[in-house]
């Protein structure tokens, strides 16, 4: 079963939450197989989401399951922020993402330079322990794109598993799926989040997984989730996480 929770139909400011463009992303899903899509935008776009343009479109497309979400930047003690403003909402499910390290977006290419300023192993660290934060937040539904921080190929000298230790204990304490992203594979790192030691470990927590593209355009939903598919089954990963009304319900893989 292929599902993709992980859709921005608004993108960066790219697409509006209209009828007739959400109905492109759908239209994309239903031609790659793909049984369930979540659209997950920024939230710092939740003031023009349309709830209503949204099933308005799924009515157009039967054969696909659309569940609601918001993909969530998590901030160090910005919990009761957050939770105000997902809980204005009737989401499915809530994508808790590190994009930040203090006031740097170490994932906008305009500030790569200062990756220049850490030594790797003490930036994995960083990174894990916000992940971890989020992990006992309890704001989110799972947990997206693990490994981020090696968006720019800049690679940790000890193992990578090891490093997020921490975060993958609470992951697992907070009973959170992980979601395997194949945006990776378009950006500089050219690998799909996380990487398969990581995936390794995940499952030998008993972490569940779900799929997502991190489609930014229509054109982009689903792309690359074959392959995420095959990864988590030849990590040992039969069943797939799912959402519905803030539920996680285990498919068939």
């Amino acid at each position: 079963m292929l599902v993709d929770y992980h859709v921005h139909a608004m993108g960066h400011g790219t697409s509006r939450h209209t009828p007739e463009e959400i109905a492109l992303y759908l239209a994309t899903a239903a031609g790659r197989g793909i049984a369930q899509v979540g659209f997950a935008d920024h939230d710092w776009y939740l003031a023009d989401y349309d709830l209503t343009a949204i099933k308005a479109a799924a009515g157009r497309f039967p054969g696909v399951q659309v569940r609601l979400g918001v993909e969530v930047d998590f901030l160090l003690n910005a919990g009761e922020r957050l939770q105000a403003l997902v809980s204005r909402y009737p989401f499915d499910f809530v994508i808790g993402s590190v994009h930040q390290l203090g006031e740097w977006g170490f994932d906008c290419v305009e500030d790569v330079e200062r990756y220049q300023e850490w030594d790797p192993d003490v930036l994995y660290r960083e990174y894990f322990r916000h992940v971890a934060a989020a992990a006992q937040s309890g704001l989110f539904s799972f947990i997206g794109h693990l490994d981020l921080i090696k968006i720019f190929n800049v690679r940790s000298r000890q193992p990578v598993a090891e490093l997020a230790a921490e975060a993958l204990a609470a992951i697992r304490q907070a009973g959170l799926p992980c979601e395997i992203n194949t945006n990776g594979l378009n950006k500089p790192v050219k690998e799909i989040y996380p990487q398969r030691s990581l995936l390794e470990r995940c499952f030998a927590l008993g972490i569940p997984v779900t799929l997502g593209s991190d489609a930014h355009f229509a054109a982009e939903v689903g792309r690359d989730l074959a392959l995420a598919r095959e990864l988590a089954w030849s990590v040992g990963y039969r069943k797939i996480a799912t959402f519905f009304q803030r539920r996680c319900i285990m498919e068939n893989l």
